[in-house]
């Protein structure tokens, strides 16, 4: 009788188990279904993005990876012109100041990343929106959507909130779609740091505990290794200053305020030329939350391979894993150089491309616009010479991020980045790669050719130099 009755429970089990839905099921209205359904459709759509983010954001990365699935075309979250916008919630003084009301700041944009820091508020039926759901607590408010040629639709909005998260509320809006040139930045004020900022000496905290001195250096400083070193620990020294202003919760980062600061960290003197700065979530996935040049790459994983088949991102992570902080020689697109882009051709599914969000979007397509970066592809051909240090911008907690920028050692507008001309490869500095001869005569003769009129041949002598001491590396 027991072997009998535990063969009954087994098979038993097996009903029960096979027919329950998985647990990364969901359970409510998708943006395709939304964007063909009516009011109520909508509104559900949005409490099925708020149940869902409650279960499944319960850390950064857990943030970044949400947003990542909110930006996928033809997901859950984003149908064409269906998607979601995130803004933030009026009397979030401690992290936005108090004089912003609500939708003055997009905080995520599942369309455009360009139009992340901006404000909607100046779109009337937006504002009439943002006066609605400040009076509506938990509940989904919507107004019809009178804009010309809109087709008289609806547009709705809930607030939400991180749990435990100080100061941390916003507002999700669903069936608003716009133009990027609708968007106004006239809230952004960036911090008036004045001249005297730089070229000053200052001093930073290593994870060691011993103090670093270094000259405060701005993007139009940098000419060499060196100033490119100095660079980025002045962005760490800045950010970990605008981050301590605010109120947040420990080992959490200040996102709204990260979002207000973007614009002007696009802007001199933290952006000039080449130069510009990133920051990547310190994990595996290696999620893009900033970068100075390209929108496209924040909220986003970072495996991306370049020319050469190296891993950027992984190289990266080994460099700041067994060092804090080190360089690292690979191909990227060089913003003052024409023709070096590496992008989609064509809107579209990209094939080969698995998604990293383990549960969101196992099942989906990865789309990329036309023009823009080929999701997993280096973006560009150019050889960059990138610096890379590990920080916690004073947050402390558990998470780490990496911030990076880099030089490049020739530009056919001009003869070098960041206004400074010459080669910017230094043997010896760095992590060590050895070949020095070998570094001289590829340099030299990459540079020869790349002034010989021909079609950037010099680049492709000089990678091969890299290759060689990257296996040498690697030994």
């Amino acid at each position: 009788m027991k072997k009998v009755a535990s063969v009954t429970l087994f098979f038993f089990c097996i009903i029960v188990f096979s027919a329950a839905p998985p647990a990364s099921a969901h359970d409510g209205i998708n943006a395709e279904e939304a964007s063909t359904g009516d009011m109520e459709d909508m509104k559900d759509f949005l409490l099925h993005l708020k149940r869902h983010r409650a279960q499944r954001v319960t850390s950064d990365e857990g943030r970044i990876e949400f947003r990542n699935a909110m930006r996928n075309n033809n997901g859950v979250w984003r149908h064409g012109d269906t998607y979601v916008i995130t803004v933030n919630k009026s009397g979030d003084g401690a992290v936005t100041g108090d004089s912003f009301q609500s939708g003055d700041i997009i905080l995520f944009h599942g369309k455009h990343p360009g139009a992340l820091s901006a404000s909607l508020r100046g779109i009337p039926v937006f504002r009439r929106l943002m006066e609605r759901v400040e009076e509506a607590g938990d509940e989904v408010v919507c107004v019809q959507d009178d804009r010309p040629g809109r087709g008289g639709g609806h547009i709705c909005a809930v607030e939400d909130s991180d749990t435990g998260e100080a100061g941390d509320s916003f507002i999700h809006v669903g069936g608003f779609d716009h133009e990027v040139s609708d968007v106004s930045f006239d809230k952004i004020q960036c911090p008036n740091l004045g001249p005297e900022y730089f070229g000053k000496s200052a001093t930073r905290l290593l994870p060691n505990g011993e103090e670093e001195e270094f000259t405060r250096t701005n993007a139009d400083m940098v000419v060499d290794e060196e100033s490119l070193k100095n660079y980025l620990k002045t962005v760490d020294e800045h950010i970990t200053e605008e981050f301590a202003k605010v109120s947040h919760s420990r080992g959490r980062l200040p996102l709204a305020r990260m979002v207000q600061l973007m614009p002007c960290w696009r802007e001199p003197p933290w952006q000039s030329g080449s130069i510009y700065f990133y920051i990547i979530i310190y994990t595996d996935k290696q999620y893009g939350i900033f970068n100075g040049l390209t929108p496209q790459f924040q909220d986003t994983s970072l495996i991306l391979i370049d020319e050469n088949n190296l891993n950027v991102g992984q190289e990266v992570r080994e460099i700041v894993e067994e060092q804090n902080e080190g360089f690292l020689t690979y191909l990227w697109d060089d913003p003052v150089v024409s023709g070096d882009e590496v992008v989609c051709e064509q809107t579209g599914a990209v094939p080969g491309t698995p998604l990293e969000n383990e549960g969101d979007n196992e099942d989906e397509e990865v789309f990329c616009e036309a023009g823009s970066p080929i999701p997993g592809r280096s973006p560009g051909t150019s050889v960059k010479r990138g610096y890379f240090i590990r920080t916690d911008f004073g947050i402390g907690g558990t998470t780490d991020y990496v911030l990076g920028s880099g030089i490049y050692p020739k530009s056919e507008e001009g003869g070098g980045s960041g206004g400074g001309g010459g080669c910017a490869i230094a043997a010896g500095s760095g992590n060590e790669l050895g070949f020095a001869a070998l570094n001289l005569f590829f340099i030299a003769a990459a540079l020869f050719l790349a002034t010989s009129g021909k079609s950037r041949p010099g680049e492709k002598l000089l990678t091969l130099g890299l290759r060689a001491r990257r296996k040498d590396r690697h030994r």
